[in-house]
């Protein structure tokens, strides 16, 4: 079948969720023998060489636009005009949308996959087979986030929210099939047309052989992109008003915050009550093989949190914020710990850090659940199932 794949940033590197989706997808269906077109966008030419040579392994064209951040940011002001949400409105304009019109008539592809809701616009009016993977729920996201901003964020954010919610409407009209990784995120988008198709793990046993068995390290961690803000508002709450307390009473720990591009904000934890941030790291499983819990406070945010799946993979016994755990269908206690306020957050990391059996059980039976439930493999058998019904 002749695929075309267009999705809003490249997935190479895969630092992001839906950059990481995309990677893990279109290595699957390379081995399913699918012949994939892929088209997405670059704000600068050096980007270009390393993208296509990443891709050109499983693609049998790779079509990358440049659209400048300059044009970008230009692009919102047409939010005045059209009312359409900024995020949208950010990806597009006229000559983008001949550019993948052309490559469309030239392709000639027997299926169209959008990834993201920005740039779902691209195939709206288009009579084709198409599907749309919004990932998560954006409307839901800019509305949680604008709880916790100022005021002039949040009249931004609450606007934002407004347009996204109307438009999340029309995509669900518009595409053959809607995925989302979230049962939650599909609750809130109130619609049966919506199958939820969660993300996997490259961090499988086989994996993991790789890697020699590590001594733990007296190393609590918290890793994401550190420039995304509920990345950002979790480390930095959990840096703040819950470490303190641990520190003083162990001060032998060491609070590790894992990411790539910390902000300032972040920057400026690093050194104190022994708490390090490392920006990027080049092998996320090392540090997570080496470390002895895995803290997960998430406040906001929408979706399947990956660097809780990547956590479990590894065998690191995991706390998380239910928010955090929202996107992971039937984990239970035996498998992770759950809380809801700072205090409980406390008592219970507490009672991790001080009993081995404890660590022990969470860690073999969090890694059980995840590798029985979640892979890479099961996500593109529901795509792919869902498109041969659809042409």
């Amino acid at each position: 079948m002749k695929l075309l794949y267009l999705a809003a940033r490249p997935p190479y590197p895969p630092h992001k969720g839906d950059q990481l989706i995309a990677w893990e997808q279109i290595k699957q269906l390379k081995k399913r023998n699918y012949r994939i077109y892929f088209i997405s966008f670059i704000s600068s030419s050096e980007e270009e060489e390393l993208i296509i040579r990443k891709l050109s392994p499983y693609c049998e064209k790779i079509h990358l636009l440049k659209l400048t951040k300059r044009t970008m940011f230009t692009n919102l002001f047409k939010t005045l005009i059209n009312f359409k949400p900024l995020q949208v409105n950010m990806y597009i304009n006229r000559k983008m949308k001949h550019s993948v019109s052309n490559l469309f008539s030239e392709i000639q592809p027997d299926i169209a996959h959008i990834q993201t809701l920005r740039v779902a616009e691209y195939f709206m009016e288009r009579e084709i087979p198409k599907t749309v993977d919004m990932i998560d729920a954006l409307s839901l996201n800019m509305f949680r986030r604008s709880r916790k901003e100022k005021v002039y964020k949040k009249i931004i954010l609450l606007l934002e929210h407004s347009l996204l919610k109307r438009y999340e409407h029309h995509v669900l009209n518009a595409y053959n099939q809607t995925f989302i990784i979230s049962e939650n995120d599909k609750r809130y988008l109130k619609s049966d047309t919506i199958e939820v198709n969660p993300n996997g793990t490259y961090i499988t046993p086989q994996y993991l052989a790789k890697y020699p068995t590590y001594n733990k390290e007296k190393i609590i961690l918290f890793h994401g992109n550190m420039q995304y803000y509920p990345n950002i508002e979790a480390a930095y709450n959990f840096a703040t008003k819950v470490w303190p307390e641990i520190h003083e009473e162990y001060p032998d720990y060491q609070f590790y915050i894992v990411g790539k591009d910390p902000v300032k904000k972040i920057k400026q934890l690093n050194g104190r009550d022994n708490v390090v941030v490392t920006g990027f790291v080049e092998d996320i499983c090392e540090i997570l093989c080496k470390s002895l819990i895995g803290v997960y406070p998430m406040m906001s945010g929408t979706g399947m949190q990956n660097k809780v799946i990547e956590a479990l993979s590894c065998g690191l016994p995991v706390i998380a914020s239910t928010l955090a755990l929202q996107g992971i269908s039937d984990i239970n206690d035996d498998e992770v710990i759950k809380y809801t306020t700072n205090e409980e957050l406390k008592i219970h990391l507490k009672k991790l850090m001080t009993s081995k059996e404890l660590r022990d059980r969470l860690s073999a039976n969090g890694q059980r659940f995840l590798n029985a439930n979640y892979s890479w493999e099961s996500n593109c058998e529901k795509l792919v199932t869902t498109w041969k019904n659809i042409v």
